[in-house]
């Protein structure tokens, strides 16, 4: 008892990473119900078709016995014929198991890239942060295609082979139990070697799927900043970096190969051992007539049929383990919770007057504090501009503000709410956003417009009203015009345009631009200002710009400085008494 609750102390302390490992099996099996039903029948199946292949050789052995040492040829005949027949419903049975495996295998790696992808999107923007883009694209993409591997060519096989060694063994010693047991005393030291070549194998495929990972990073860094890299003549470095990764990538595959070559010919050698040894002993047993030659031939074919599906496994380990580590991954994302989707469930009130408030706010991404002591609110309807030097906190503002993280001390309250408690879709649906980067999705300029509610945007008349359906006469295809892959077929300014009028056409109670003018050209962020202020008249707007036109455009003006709020008032106000913000607007001003 000491023991058990030993052992189920550190089962519940230790991190999830490795506990997952000693129950990966049974979690990916848990992990899509609908497969249970179509996976029990294909089993059935391939039951059927195993039962089926140990008739062949007792059908051998019987045309040996009473065929051919009788010089029977009929009853020979006979035993052929039904042998043939039993071939041609094995071919059937056996068709129709591997394509019922097939499709539970697409079935279930379909599955799981549906859960992953709902889960990727429903994890926090802090997780994203902390992991590489190129290493979450091969969990959905190289992990995945393990899968698909596994599905396609390991899973039939797999589960025929564990069938047919199981039907092997009953055979066996249903024929002769002596010569069975002698066949298998070799078998405990294949178990240890086995055991050996697993211990090894699992930390391997474990290193090569991590190193997968590393290579695509590597690689998505490398053609994502190509323009950057070929400026700065950085190629031969950049070279250098992913040599260093894709050789460890090497090492490790090299491993693997390693560990198969030492497995796979003791393997054999057991086989050909077992086998020897029933020959040895069952040409003795004949010569003493407690044998047939038809009992031995039976004997060497259901030994051929426990070995080679054996060799068979091993074979087909690189797959499993390679499928094996990819849940792994897979499970390792799953593994994360969402925090704030499952923080707080209320969905305010909208007619309230404040709209935003802080609350002596500090946060911190995990490391040194960001901001300090930081508090103001927000009324209906203001339009607020966020101005600092770099690094001041004014991003960091806009994500608590997004919701993309709550604070680390203090309170931000929605609708005199906290944000603790308001639900993630109140969020969602109630705050718009523009980012820095601003992003486009493949498809035409109509459909990433209408994005946020496709089926209730009208926006020929909304563009119309707001006077901008003449600026996109432009294209060859007016709104129709495709962007390309992140918006790629049209210009920094027209994309970041783009976004804006997205967020606008969202009519959200609340919209945040982080720097979303930044590429805009004099006119076409005039153009979206005023839309701006005739569509959105009644909505509040956050604006962080280091543009002097966005800023003169706002009713209040919220200045930043090392994570502190150092003034928050309107333009001719902090001109004549905030410094800090004199500085900024002495600046601006020279620029511009």
């Amino acid at each position: 008892n000491l023991l058990i609750l030993i052992s189920h102390y550190f089962w519940k302390t230790k991190h999830r990473k490795y506990r997952m490992r000693d129950n990966t099996f049974v979690r990916s099996f848990k992990l899509v119900p609908e497969v249970y039903r179509p996976f029990f029948f294909a089993s059935l199946i391939a039951l059927l078709g195993t039962g089926i292949r140990m008739i062949g050789p007792q059908l051998i052995s019987r045309g040996i016995d009473n065929g051919v040492m009788k010089y029977d040829y009929q009853y020979l005949l006979q035993q052929c014929l039904f042998y043939f027949l039993t071939l041609v419903v094995l071919y059937f049975v056996t068709s129709k198991a591997l394509l019922s495996i097939g499709l539970v295998g697409e079935s279930y790696v379909k599955r799981i890239r549906e859960k992953l992808f709902r889960h990727m999107s429903s994890l926090d923007i802090n997780y994203f942060e902390k992991n590489k883009t190129g290493v979450l694209v091969a969990r959905m993409t190289s992990d995945m295609q393990s899968l698909n591997e596994f599905a396609r060519e390991g899973a039939s096989s797999i589960l025929t082979s564990l069938l047919t060694i199981f039907g092997a063994t009953i055979a066996v010693f249903l024929v002769d139990v002596q010569l069975s047991l002698l066949s298998f005393l070799i078998l405990p030291l294949l178990g240890i070697a086995t055991r050996i070549f697993r211990n090894h194998a699992d930390k391997t495929y474990w290193s090569v799927r991590e190193w997968i990972g590393q290579v695509l990073s590597s690689l998505q860094e490398g053609i994502s900043g190509v323009r950057i890299i070929q400026a700065y003549s950085d190629e031969t470095k950049q070279l250098k970096r992913f040599k260093e990764v894709n050789d460890e990538h090497l090492k490790a595959n090299m491993q693997s190969a390693k560990n198969i070559a030492i497995y796979f010919p003791f393997l054999e050698i057991t086989r050909v051992t077992s086998i020897a040894v029933v020959i040895w002993f069952g040409a003795a047993r004949i010569k003493n007539g407690t044998l047939t030659v038809g009992e031995l031939v039976a004997l060497l074919f259901y030994l051929n049929y426990f070995f080679d599906p054996l060799i068979q496994l091993s074979f087909n380990y690189d797959v499993l383990r390679s499928a094996g580590s990819s849940m792994k991954k897979v499970f390792s994302i799953l593994d994360e919770e969402p925090m704030l989707s499952k923080t707080g469930n209320l969905s305010p009130e909208t007619d309230s007057g404040k709209v935003i408030e802080f609350k002596n706010v500090d946060f911190s991404y995990g490391r040194e504090t960001v901001l300090h002591d930081v508090s103001f609110s927000i009324n209906r309807g203001e339009k607020i501009a966020i101005v600092g030097e770099t690094g001041a906190g004014k991003s960091t503002i806009a994500k608590l503000i997004l919701r993309f993280y709550l604070p680390t001390k203090g309170d931000v309250q929605f609708y005199e709410e906290s944000s603790k408690d308001i639900s993630q879709k109140w969020a969602r649906k109630n705050i718009a956003y523009v980012p820095q980067e601003s992003f486009l999705f493949r498809g035409s300029i109509r459909e990433n417009l209408i994005y946020s509610n496709p089926d209730k945007i009208d926006l020929q008349t909304e563009l119309e009203n707001i006077g901008l359906i003449d600026w996109f006469e432009r294209y060859e295809n007016g709104l129709d015009q495709d962007v390309g892959e992140r918006g790629a077929n049209v210009s920094a300014g027209e994309r970041q345009f783009i976004a804006l009028l997205r967020a606008v056409l969202a009519k959200r109670q609340i919209i945040v631009f982080d720097e979303a003018t930044a590429n805009l050209d004099i006119e076409s962020e005039s153009s979206i200002l005023d839309a701006t202020d005739r569509l959105l008249a009644y909505q509040t707007s956050i604006v962080i710009a280091h543009r002097l036109e966005t800023i003169l455009n706002a009713e209040k003006i919220l200045v930043m400085s090392e994570g502190k709020l150092v003034g928050f008032d309107n333009h001719q106000n902090l001109l004549s008494n905030n410094k800090i913000y004199q500085q900024l607007f002495s600046a601006w001003n020279l620029v511009n």
